[in-house]
């Protein structure tokens, strides 16, 4: 994972997810997409994306939970959330 250090990784983070937010609003707006359907979407996406960082099937589901760790964690120190 990032570290929290890294200013140019962070502001990458926070561009890519200010446009995946754009298409996920895009897909609510046109396509009738529910929240639900939309975080599912995201999951996916995500899965599919950290396959080719971490490497197929659980690898990727492994990083996965890493991350959600991650923002777990930062959840309950009350790390402020960009974005």
């Amino acid at each position: 994972m990032t570290g929290p250090d890294d200013d140019a990784s962070l502001a990458r983070i926070e561009a890519t997810r200010r446009v995946l937010r754009s298409a996920l609003a895009k897909c609510a707006e046109r396509g009738g997409a529910t929240a639900e359907e939309l975080a599912i979407a995201a999951l996916y996406a995500a899965f599919d994306i950290a396959e080719q960082h971490a490497g197929p099937e659980a690898g990727a589901v492994e990083w996965l939970r890493t991350g959600c760790d991650t923002l777990e964690r930062g959840i309950m120190e009350g790390v402020p959330r960009r974005g």
